[in-house]
């Protein structure tokens, strides 16, 4: 291949290289250091392919090479200091030898694939005799002894690598899951949720493919334990298998995505927010006098949170696109459908204070717990005394106004008509602008998947925004230690 062949190919994937390398650097300056040494031994390479529809491999290759690189012309050397007692003779240097000898050959077992390392650990470890391993495993002779030396020839190629261990191997960055079922679900998805493992392995594989040796070394986990991971993950759909190598396959909202998107909205949309909520104040009594239960128990301000709040959670019902809802796995003979998605945040602006969970500036005002507008929680009350008291725990003996279809109607689409289809059309512009900026911070190859859950997924994502950008523009006010903004019950 030609060095412009190279040149023209590289500038057209540039994007995701800097992705990839920010992902592994965390830092952008360090990413577009990392990102130009790749290109740099990329296009001098370049000449050496003999085969151009090898180019993409061979560009992840050299890139996983260079970060290798840079992960040693970045780390600090460290020295160990023996103690004065140590016996400095042959025999000592002898057992430092063999069991280093040992600890990398076990170290290149832990990273076999399980086809090779069944049978290496069988006929070396365990003694069998290659006709024994054939019947334990269900496999021909002929094909153990392939595997044998296979493994041989990988373990050598192993012994001989200097191995650098993956950030996540110690390090795990920050992730969390997020979806939303179209039906029934079991305990058995949620407590893959509360694991680290699975996150990691996503966060990994997402702007390339790999292999599970290339997983292991990055996560430091053995391959014997990696690969039952992976067979869940494919289980749940989760991530997909190319070849001898796995990709995710669920979109991920990064951290570069969550800063970009908010930024997005909070120079184009606050004035937009401030204008539905002065609208409301200004037609507030005749609000109060559709005669929902509560009307007149509560501030104006804590009735505009509430009021906002059943119209931005109504919007984005409305608006939300729709997610073309999968099949994700069985409980009998039926299919449970859903969506799922993940979140890198590693400042936890996004996760805390803008996402789905709760509302007013989510999770926090002042760092004290705020109002939550889980729509479950929402629908989860029961009445006493006239008012609405949740069973949820965080909202035990709150008190907030309750609506019936009728008066919602009336509110929202006679009242409020004008200004809630002005906001609707507002939610539809935000739904687009962050599907696409998601796009720009994600793999070429998330584009399908992005498309096929958003904008649902971001619109919920983004919810608690609007409660935010109310407050930071002065038309709503934080509220109470005892005042619940934004909560609301629905007959």
């Amino acid at each position: 291949m030609t060095t412009q062949k190279a040149g023209e190919l590289v500038s057209e994937n540039l994007r995701t290289l800097y992705l990839w390398s920010l992902h592994k650097t965390s830092d952008p300056y360090k990413a577009e250091d990392l990102c130009s040494d790749i290109i740099l031994a990329v296009l001098k390479s370049a000449p050496n392919l003999k085969c151009d529809d090898a180019f993409f491999g061979f560009v992840w290759k050299v890139a996983a090479n260079t970060y290798k690189q840079y992960l040693r012309k970045t780390s600090k050397s460290e020295t160990v200091e023996l103690d004065e007692e140590t016996p400095d003779d042959a025999d000592f240097k002898v057992d430092l030898e063999e069991k280093e000898r040992e600890n990398i050959l076990r170290r290149e077992l832990a990273f076999l694939s399980e086809k090779y390392r069944i049978c290496t650990v069988a006929y070396y470890y365990e003694r069998m005799s290659i006709k024994d391993i054939a019947e334990k495993f269900g496999l021909t002779t002929q094909t153990v002894k392939f595997n044998l030396f296979q493994s041989r020839k990988i373990l050598k190629e192993g012994i001989a690598m200097e191995r650098q261990f993956g950030e996540k191997s110690f390090n795990p960055q920050p992730f969390k899951f997020r979806y939303i079922f179209n039906g029934n679900y079991n305990n058995a998805f949620d407590n893959l949720m509360t694991r680290q493992l699975p996150g990691q392995i996503l966060l990994s594989a997402y702007y390339e493919p790999m292999t599970v040796e290339q997983l292991s070394v990055e996560l430091g986990i053995a391959s014997v334990y990696l690969e039952d991971e992976l067979n869940t993950l494919l289980g749940y759909n989760f991530i997909k298998r190319q070849g001898k190598k796995y990709q995710t396959a669920i979109p991920i909202l990064t951290t570069a995505y969550n800063e970009a998107i908010l930024k997005a909205l909070n120079e184009k949309y606050p004035d937009r927010v401030k204008a539905f909520v002065d609208a409301a104040r200004e037609k507030l009594p005749e609000i109060k006098k559709i005669g929902f239960e509560g009307a007149y128990e509560f501030s104006d301000n804590i009735l505009l949170w509430d009021i906002f709040a059943f119209a931005v959670m109504s919007g984005t019902q409305q608006t939300d696109g729709g997610a073309k809802f999968r099949p994700m796995y069985r409980i009998g003979d039926k299919d449970v459908t859903g969506i799922c998605y993940g979140i890198e945040d590693k400042n936890l602006e996004a996760s805390r204070y803008y996402g789905t969970i709760s509302y007013a500036g989510l999770g926090t005002i002042g760092e004290r717990k705020a109002t939550w507008i889980e729509f479950n929680a929402a629908y989860s009350v029961s009445y006493a005394d006239g008012f609405a008291r949740s069973g949820d725990e965080r909202l035990k003996g709150a008190k907030f106004p309750i609506f019936t279809e009728e008066q919602r109607n009336h509110l929202l689409y006679g009242i409020l008509g004008e200004e809630f289809t002005a906001l609707k059309e507002m939610m539809t512009e935000i739904g687009k602008l962050a599907t696409e900026t998601l796009k720009e911070h994600s793999p070429d190859c998330a584009a399908e998947v992005i498309d096929y859950h958003c904008p649902h997924i971001v619109m919920w994502n983004l919810m608690g925004w609007y409660g935010g950008a109310a407050v930071k523009t002065g038309a709503l006010e934080p509220a109470g230690e005892d005042e619940y903004p934004g909560v609301f019950g629905f007959k």
